[in-house]
């Protein structure tokens, strides 16, 4: 999956030869990684997270109930409008999310997930802002961190609970 984008390419680059706008740290669960380009009529999303953050477990579905919370896991990025809001005005019109999931269980017994979604845009100078709904779909999830990329700019930040619009 992992397509390049390329002003996330760029971006990463320079953040790593910078050290970084955030640095990616260590697994740690409750904690996940976002990174977003809005470059012409696009709107790119790269989410990283552990499995634990959005299902509660990390390893191979050992039972039904473990079985149902991956697959409405995976339900949930099929609709990726339910999980990310662009700005209204610019008329974004997502596709499914691609989903990765780790096969068998990790030697270390941690397991993240990594999704990419596309967003394309009608009105693309209209697209100002993303609206991050994974906390309210995702309750294990605590934080955000966010490497942007639109308008010309690059920054980091982290999105909560409480704080979960991105401008630009």
């Amino acid at each position: 999956m992992h397509k390049v984008i390329a002003p996330i390419g760029l971006f990463l680059a320079v953040a790593s030869a910078s050290g970084g706008v955030i640095a990616a740290g260590a697994h740690q669960h409750g904690v996940a990684l976002l990174t977003v380009a809005a470059e012409d009529n696009r709107l790119e999303l790269e989410l990283s997270a552990p499995l634990e953050s959005l299902v509660g477990f990390e390893h191979e579905p050992r039972n039904e109930k473990e079985r149902k919370a991956v697959q409405a896991m995976k339900d949930s990025f099929r609709k990726p409008e339910t999980l990310f809001a662009p700005s209204a005005a610019a008329q974004c019109t997502a596709t499914p999310a691609e989903v990765e999931l780790p096969g068998g269980d990790t030697k270390d017994g941690h397991a993240d997930m990594h999704a990419a979604v596309m967003f394309e845009c009608k009105t693309p100078a209209a697209l100002k802002n993303l609206e991050v709904m994974l906390f309210d779909a995702f309750p294990r999830l605590q934080r955000l961190k966010v490497q942007l990329v639109a308008s010309g700019k690059q920054s980091g930040m982290e999105l909560t609970r409480q704080k979960r619009r991105l401008a630009w």
